[in-house]
């Protein structure tokens, strides 16, 4: 386990070369181009088609966020041949789903998006993967008991496209349904520019955002701020902002 890997910071395109990052997202490169010369369709954005690869500020969303995952996970030494239980908000269709059943780990997606569930689905079936994508709106309805805790929770680009007043509590049901020692990897749009309207602004909104879910900062290290800011979405050329990619624990 690294610093580099697991410390909740904001988008550095160098971090792609750290060798710290380098290797889960040329893992994902090469996974994202098999998925294209296969034929089956991923979505970014809400967008489905078939596609060989992403754009470096979703590569570093994706890589650093799984191998959060998967680092944590396997750090714990789990015996036998045991695969992480990870629940996904709002992703499905994904090249972080599809990565995470297509190496044997057991994978609950949650999207309102019936196209996206129901492809996701199609697709797990004929590759026979743990993976299943339910439209159960969590925003509005709590998780079901039936569901039981996992290893993970992970939730990308999400969190800005539901309404304010709603963050904190879908945050806080989904830090419930951690198993203890559990890890929460998730981003989202971040800083006074961002041009979706329910973008997380500054640092004291991460604070609070944060203190609703009741979990921990992995290895106790909060959101680093590097001050960089890009020109990330082309549909609004003037407005800079980045994504924030943060790190939490479940206490044991």
């Amino acid at each position: 386990m690294t610093a580099t890997s697991l410390t909740s910071k904001t988008f550095s395109p160098a971090d792609l070369h750290d060798p710290a990052v380098a290797p889960a997202a040329g893992a994902l490169r090469r996974f994202a181009l098999r998925l294209g010369l296969s034929g089956t369709r991923f979505a970014v954005n809400g967008i489905l088609k078939r596609r060989f690869w992403v754009r470096k500020s979703k590569l570093w969303e994706y890589a650093r966020g799984l191998d959060c995952v998967l680092r944590s996970f396997y750090l714990k030494k789990h015996a036998g041949n045991a695969k992480p239980r990870v629940l996904d908000f709002g992703g499905a269709a994904t090249l972080p789903i599809f990565s995470l059943a297509a190496g044997g780990s057991e994978v609950l997606c949650l999207d309102i998006d019936t196209a996206l569930s129901d492809w996701t689905n199609e697709v797990a079936k004929r590759r026979g993967w743990q993976l299943h994508a339910s439209t159960h709106n969590l925003v509005t309805t709590p998780a079901p008991t039936e569901w039981g805790l996992f290893d993970a929770v992970i939730s990308f680009s999400v969190l800005e496209h539901i309404p304010k007043a709603a963050q904190p509590v879908v945050l806080a049901r989904l830090a419930e349904l951690l198993k203890p020692g559990g890890v929460f990897a998730l981003t989202f749009d971040f800083g006074a520019e961002a041009p979706v309207n329910d973008a997380v602004r500054d640092l004291d909104e991460v604070e609070r955002l944060v203190a609703a879910t009741g979990l921990d900062y992995l290895d106790g290290c909060p959101l680093a701020d590097t001050g960089e800011r890009f020109v990330i979405d082309r549909r609004h050329p003037g407005r800079r902002f980045t994504f924030a990619s943060l790190f939490l624990q479940k206490k044991m």
